[in-house]
């Protein structure tokens, strides 16, 4: 008898339990989708600390000179300085191709468009 009586209340508490869980769909929709306390970012603000973060790693890249010849032989630095050449060569050709075709563009976008070409080629 004892046993039963625990069944039964056993299975009180999780009907109980169920009865109480809440609905996940009404909580999705009172949760707020903001925070009251917190700024928005303006846009201008956030692209020009953006900037400001790229200027300044430029005036850091300067400063710690990677020696080439304390990781390479000599014949590994003239290949690379070749294929280098080989690719700013290229570059020069698909630029001059797309200013040639297109007037109207400006250097950098020309530059940009000849990069997007030569990266699809290789």
């Amino acid at each position: 008898m004892n046993k039963i009586n625990n069944l039964n209340l056993y299975a009180l508490n999780y009907q109980n339990q169920v009865e109480k869980k809440p609905d996940k769909k009404a909580e999705e929709k009172q949760a707020p989708l903001e925070n009251a306390g917190q700024k928005k970012a303006q846009t201008g603000a956030l692209l020009d600390a953006m900037t400001l973060s790229g200027v300044q790693n430029m005036t850091f890249a300067g400063i710690n000179r990677i020696n080439p010849k304390d990781y390479l032989d000599d014949a590994s630095i003239a290949r690379i300085q070749a294929s280098m050449q080989n690719f700013t060569g290229v570059v020069d050709s698909y630029t001059n191709a797309v200013q040639a075709e297109l007037p109207g563009i400006s250097a950098n976008q020309a530059q940009a468009l000849a990069l997007r070409a030569v990266m699809k080629d290789v």
